[in-house]
């Protein structure tokens, strides 16, 4: 809607009234008839702004400036990296969209939020694993995160999001990309903190040489980092330095982190998903955990049950095997290296079991959830990170005959449109 009245054809800019906020945490107003997407805004605000094109015939918004500020806005308007777009908005608000953005996907599909709700928001500085981007250009380095919708690179000096030993990891980690970086040269750098130090993976366009490798082995020495993997682009990881091997610790038992590593962001985050799932598959003796990673939740579920764990990934299910052996879980805890998209559990395979749960990537479980709507298993506890692909895996599991009886949804993604959840399903 043009709030001024004057015409875009002889003005740079025109004002718009935002209305909502949109799933992408872009603020969402209205120019003759066509959907705006505003970053950096929040719903009922007067902006100024440039319009452009967008996907599907809408137009996003450039240059935006705020002429009436929402009264749920506690900090300026300004250009951040794609993590923090929504950190100038009220808790509150915040928060009550983040539920909304799970609702609209359930109702999407026909479903709505069921009535045993819990919501967990994990607060700030507790982020443990980020990937950075890192380029060199002019002879300046720049090390930070994708600005939104863009290749460009905030450069980052301090994140108020990470925990307190990544935090301290920026500037040393920023001197050594400059030292090892060419010119014109980028590089991504996964950052994870374990219970024996920082593992560093660094993703690039090609190997290291071996002055690259002699600048990496000294900074690990110097920082105290447990190992330095290397990928090329297309390429296996590979450590190039390993001082100790990187460990984190599910329930009571301590695993060697694959490479590349996946956790879930923040141990607090970890421990609600874990909770909820404990609760929803009760005491129920024969589960199947379906993309077990590296037992995220494996060895908690064994402390009930027997515990079947599929994961499609070798160095995971490796990681995940390896630490069962350790801890004497061998009668507790089996595991199959399958692709579960590919090759679901199939109907026969999945009578043996009382629970399921399945944690796939974002997206989603579709031909499992399919092979599971026909099977008789008393509980089913779905994890995901993505609202809308939850959303359609959940719609087959109604449809087959569950009825999904209780969600805690987990904001650990702090300050993005990004959010996680875990929801109960039993027969009915």
């Amino acid at each position: 809607m043009d709030m001024s009245g004057t015409d875009h054809a002889e003005a740079d800019k025109v004002e718009l009234l935002t209305t909502a906020m949109g799933g992408q945490g872009d603020a969402l107003a209205e120019w003759r008839g066509r959907r705006v997407f505003v970053p950096l805004a929040l719903p009922g605000e007067r902006v100024r702004a440039s319009l452009r094109p967008a996907a599907g015939g809408d137009l996003g918004a450039a240059e935006v400036e705020i002429l009436k500020p929402s009264p749920d806005r506690i900090g300026p308007a300004q250009e951040t990296c794609g993590g923090c777009a929504l950190r100038a908005w009220a808790e509150p608000a915040y928060r009550a969209w983040k539920i909304d953005l799970v609702g609209q996907a359930l109702g999407h599909r026909g479903l709505r939020l069921p009535d045993r709700l819990e919501t967990v928001f994990v607060p700030p500085a507790t982020r443990r694993r980020a990937e950075f981007a890192a380029a060199k250009q002019g002879g300046k380095i720049a090390l930070g995160f994708h600005a939104r919708g863009s290749t460009a690179i905030v450069d980052r000096h301090e994140c108020p999001i990470l925990a307190p030993a990544l935090r301290a990891l920026l500037a040393p980690l920023r001197a050594v990309m400059d030292q090892i970086l060419q010119d014109g040269r980028s590089a991504d750098v996964l950052a994870t903190q374990t219970l024996t130090g920082i593992d560093l993976l660094i993703t690039a366009d090609e190997a290291p040489g071996s002055t690259a490798r002699a600048i990496l082995a000294r900074f690990a020495a110097e920082a105290d980092i447990a190992r330095i993997g290397w990928q090329a682009k297309r390429g296996t990881p590979e450590p190039i330095v390993l001082l100790r091997a990187p460990q984190v610790r599910f329930g009571e038992v301590t695993v060697d982190l694959p490479m590349p590593p996946f956790l879930q962001p923040s141990v607090e985050g970890e421990m609600a998903l874990k909770s909820a799932i404990l609760s929803m598959t009760g005491r129920l003796k024969r589960i199947a955990e379906l993309y077990a990673g590296a037992g995220t939740f494996t060895f908690d579920l064994a402390k009930i049950g027997k515990v079947h764990a599929v994961e499609g990934s070798k160095p995971a299910l490796t990681a995940l095997e390896q630490a069962a052996k350790r801890a004497q879980l061998g009668d507790r805890i089996t595991t199959e290296a399958r692709d579960l998209e590919r090759a679901p559990l199939t109907f026969q395979e999945l009578k043996n079991f009382d629970a399921v749960v399945f944690d796939p990537p974002r997206a989603g479980a579709k031909a499992q959830a399919e092979t599971l709507a026909k099977t008789r298993v008393k509980r089913i506890a779905g994890v995901s990170c993505n609202p809308a692909t939850f959303a359609r895996d959940a719609r087959a599991l109604v449809d087959g005959g569950y009825d999904m009886t209780a969600m805690t949804i987990v904001d650990q993604f702090i300050w993005s449109h990004h959010v996680e959840l875990v929801a109960e399903f039993r027969q009915r």
